[in-house]
């Protein structure tokens, strides 16, 4: 049985709600300023994004009028950055824009395995497709669908690290999936920009995100200082009831 209390001195009767029949949590089920505390802690969660990035969704071409905001599998990559990039230009000059566009180039030159000259998005007026194209130190022009796994999951993390809207809690899994072992510590440094510096104040330039990555990968922990791993076991513990039970 869940018992769902009133707010700071409230002595009101609590509200019994079972947790055997119930269909959803109960933080869900509360819509209105009854109980302001829990409501606001579900419009924190509700904020929260995840990412579980997909190859195919990565390397997927933009409509003009798709979202350009970054899905969770990491759909509207180039949608994204395209936004982002005409969010900082001006109506007379590009040079925002493409300080934008040479900041994330900057950060994929990170990987020692991509020879990245610069990077854009390219707009086909006719199709009314955005195609993100990477162009390489040797001349190649690249479009995202012709990139690696490893390096689409490391461009994402790059666009986000400069879309000033991205804020509060990110939850990554497996960001290391297709990153070469060399390439380890460029991503976990990435990883790291995306949080906010807790020595410093919240502002533009260093946003309010926290970040949480789940991994199963040993290279990975190796990297992390001891005081940011939270390891989770599973133990067999006895229950009130005498049976024998696993729990985290």
């Amino acid at each position: 049985m869940i018992n769902v209390h009133g707010d700071g001195e409230s002595y009101g009767k609590p509200q019994p709600r079972s947790a055997s029949r119930t269909g959803r949590t109960v933080l869900s089920t509360i819509t209105t300023n009854d109980h302001p505390t829990i409501l606001a802690a579900r419009r924190e969660m509700q904020s929260w994004r995840r990412l579980a990035l997909e190859p195919s969704a990565l390397r997927a071409p933009d409509g003009f009028a798709d979202p350009r905001s970054l899905g969770a599998d990491g759909r509207h990559l180039a949608a994204t950055l395209f936004r982002i990039a005409q969010e900082a230009g001006t109506s007379h000059e590009s040079s925002d824009s493409e300080a934008v566009y040479a900041q994330v180039a900057g950060h994929l030159a990170d990987l020692g395995d991509v020879g990245v000259e610069s990077l854009s998005v390219v707009p086909d007026q006719v199709r009314e497709v955005l195609t993100l194209v990477l162009h390489e130190r040797s001349g190649m022009r690249l479009p995202a669908r012709a990139l690696s796994e490893g390096t689409l999951r490391f461009l994402a993390l790059c666009v986000l690290l400069e879309d000033p809207t991205v804020s509060g809690l990110i939850c990554m899994e497996e960001p290391e999936n297709g990153i070469h072992p060399a390439n380890l510590p460029a991503m976990l440094d990435l990883v790291r920009e995306l949080a906010v510096d807790p020595q410093e104040a919240p502002d533009q330039a260093n946003p309010f995100r926290q970040v949480i990555v789940n991994t199963h990968a040993p290279g990975v922990v190796q990297l992390c200082d001891r005081s940011d791993i939270l390891v989770a076991v599973s133990r067999q513990q006895t229950a009130p009831d005498g049976t024998l039970t696993r729990a985290l």
